[in-house]
This record gives C-alpha cells, sequence and structure tokens, in this order.
C-alpha cells in the first residue's frame, strides 16, 4: 500500500464484485471508485420491484442523495426518500414506526427495495425496517462511511438501541447488494474516517484466526503490516490507492466469517474483538465517543487484558498502541469512563451468560484471537 503522500492519477470506477453464496440469500458486493453509478443494474440483478424507498441522513444526503438518484431512471422506478437524523437517534422505535408508516402509505410489496444511504446507525435502522415489514423486502446499502464500508454494512445485523443499552433489539437480516464506493469516503470529516480505521486496525487483528477457520487467503502481506507500513506518514486518505484493497480485504474477511456462522453461534465471535469495551464506553459517554474511536480503546484493553494473562507479550501490545495512534486515535479512556461504569455496563452486554461473560482477547501474537473465552464478571473487574 502506497502512502497517502502518493495520489492515485487513475480517477475511473475499479469495480469488484464478490458474491456471498452459501446464505440463504446471495449478497452483492460492489467495491471500487464510482460504484454507487451501478445501483440500476444491480436492481435489476436482485428483480427489484418498481418502489424504492432511500433511507438517508442530512448529513449524507445533501452531497449524496442527488447523485444517487440520478442513477435510476425515473421510467422503471418510483424512488421515494426519508431522511432521518444523524447519529445514532435514528436508531430509535420511534423512527423504526415512521420507516414502516412510509412503506404502508405507499403500498410498498415485497418485492421492492429499501436503499440505505448513510453510515452505520442508518443501515442498522434500514436493516431492521427491511427485514420486519411484510418479513423481508430486499435491502440495499450504500454505506457512506469507512466504518460502513468494512463492516456495519457487511454480515447482516440489523438493530436499533433500547434505553438499556446499543443494538438490544434487531434481527439478522442478510442485504442483497451493498455498494462500496471509495468517492464517497470524499466528503466524509476526518474524525469519522480515523473512526473507520479503528475497525481495520480490528480485522488486522484477527486476520490469522479468520485464514485458519475459513477459505479467506492471507495475502503476500498481511493487514496488520500494511496498516503499520501505510500509516508511518499519518493516517491515508480515501483516494489513498491502496485502500480499496484494504476494504477488500475487511469485506472478505467478514463474508467467509459470516457465511460460515451466519447466526454467531460460535466463530463470528470473533468479530466482537474490543466491542464489549467500546460499547460499553459508547453508552456510558451517551455515545459521545464515536464507535471505531471506542473499539480502537477496546482494542487496546483486550490486549492489556490478554498481557495480564500472559497471552501475548507485552511487545504486541506496544506495536498496537503505535499503530492506534498513527490511526490518530487514543488509547485512553474517556473522561468520566471508571472501572465500576465500565463493568456496570458490561453487565447489560448482548455477550453476557449469568455471571459471566464471553470475550474474544489476542492470543499468541497479533493477528491471532481466541474466542472460546468464559470469563467471569467478578475476575473481569479485577483484571481491569
Amino acid at each position: 500500500m502506497t502512502s497517502a503522500r502518493h495520489k492515485s492519477r487513475h480517477r475511473g470506477p475499479v469495480i469488484t464484485m464478490l458474491w456471498n453464496t452459501t446464505l440463504e440469500v446471495k449478497t452483492r458486493v460492489a467495491i471500487g471508485a464510482g460504484a454507487r453509478q451501478k445501483l440500476a443494474s444491480i436492481l435489476a440483478q436482485i428483480n427489484s420491484g418498481k418502489r424504492v424507498l432511500v433511507v438517508c441522513q442530512p448529513s449524507t444526503a445533501v452531497h449524496w442523495l442527488r447523485d444517487l438518484l440520478g442513477s435510476l431512471p425515473g421510467e422503471e422506478y418510483q424512488v421515494t426518500t426519508l431522511e432521518v437524523p444523524d447519529g445514532e437517534s435514528c436508531k430509535s422505535t420511534e423512527w423504526l414506526l415512521r420507516v414502516w408508516e412510509h412503506l404502508q402509505e405507499r403500498h410498498f410489496d415485497r418485492k421492492d427495495t429499501i436503499v440505505a444511504l448513510g453510515g452505520g446507525s442508518v443501515t442498522d435502522l434500514a436493516g431492521f425496517a427491511a427485514s420486519t415489514y411484510l418479513r423481508g423486502l430486499n435491502l440495499v446499502l450504500v454505506p457512506t462511511s469507512l466504518l460502513g464500508q468494512v463492516d456495519a454494512a457487511i454480515g447482516g445485523k440489523t438493530g436499533i438501541n433500547l434505553s438499556a443499552g446499543k443494538n438490544l433489539a434487531g434481527t439478522f437480516f442478510f442485504p442483497r447488494a451493498v455498494i462500496a464506493d471509495q468517492e464517497i469516503l470524499a466528503t466524509l470529516p476526518a474524525r469519522e474516517f480515523a473512526s473507520g480505521l479503528g475497525e481495520i486496525i480490528k480485522y488486522a487483528l484477527i486476520e490469522e484466526t479468520v485464514s485458519k477457520h475459513c477459505d479467506y487467503e492471507l495475502g503476500p502481506k498481511r493487514l496488520l503490516d500494511v496498516l503499520d507500513t501505510c500509516l508511518t506518514d499519518g493516517p491515508f486518505e480515501h483516494d489513498d490507492p491502496g485502500l480499496a484493497g484494504v476494504i477488500s480485504s475487511c469485506i472478505k474477511m467478514k463474508l467467509f466469517v459470516v457465511s460460515k456462522d451466519p447466526h454467531e453461534t460460535g466463530l463470528r465471535r470473533i468479530l466482537n474483538l474490543g466491542h464489549t469495551v467500546a460499547h460499553a464506553i459508547e453508552k456510558i459517554t451517551d455515545f459521545r465517543i464515536t464507535h471505531g474511536e471506542a473499539v480502537g480503546i477496546g482494542l487496546y484493553y483486550d490486549t492489556k487484558l490478554s498481557v495480564k494473562q500472559k497471552r501475548i507479550e507485552k511487545t504486541e501490545l506496544d506495536r498496537l498502541e503505535e499503530i492506534v495512534a498513527k490511526a490518530g486515535l487514543s488509547t485512553n479512556l474517556p473522561t468520566g469512563v471508571t472501572k465500576e461504569k465500565l463493568v456496570s455496563s458490561m453487565m447489560h452486554d448482548k455477550k453476557r451468560e449469568g455471571e459471566k461473560i464471553k470475550l474474544i482477547l489476542p492470543q499468541g501474537k497479533l493477528g491471532c484471537v481466541d474466542f472460546e473465552i468464559l470469563m467471569p464478571l467478578s475476575e473481569l473487574s479485577k483484571t481491569l
């Protein structure tokens, strides 16, 4: 991967189509600059009905909605839009009901399609609505954040937040297609781009375990080494020529893992590395900390926990801390987040089983994890 200081001269669309064929529904994934222009052809491939609802947020609609709608022939599709609030506030029962009512008022049937244009919160909400209205509509995701392109839009998890915690109501529902367009990242704020890097680092920390349990093939250079190299000059940018390859590697990892364990009964738990701490931090700070920022902290504390349990050497923790810092992320707990608050919040985590909680921890070296750990909450509290 080249540094962000070296820009690619190629500006045309480079589309890579990936297929997740082992699940009940095939998921088409279009990756590359200009991939959004493939929306009409993708709708045709999935035999979509004429009615299309585009769910979006103001921050992304102002930049990309008109462009996306322009790719849909008016004579072929009846397109309506619904703007929902920016951020996590749209993932509520109130906005879920509004989406349902919009579909009902416009007589959507099961062949029609919801297109989600936005970050992870929009894809979560739209996915939950698509999975539950008439027991399932077509779903196409156009993630506008790096976090969405490498993780939130891939894997079939949907959800809304409840007062007790994040994503406590949700379904497993796989999109018919995902469009990951690098050009859309051009308008992404620097903080949100760094947030996506937090999730990419997570994939680097599980890559060898994914390869061991799936058909995912390791490249000549590990993703962790790629990040280590490309972040030397600081966080890279949306038009870095190597970013499409990084996004593709993350998506392939998630597709392979999800196809092997679609409902998170075993292997899929590795995708939650760093997330138990991260979700607790998000809840305690009332989502003032972005998901990727929280994941960066969670990855650090999970690795620190592994060091304390002698699962991994301290030098590996030091390397991770350096990579996280290069990505523009912090490993420090936010102000107001204490050990007591962390443990209390973790007690509401979906991965809790009685007085124990399922954890995923680095094992041996960065890139490998143990995803079969069931730790008593009392021990977790002492170790933290």
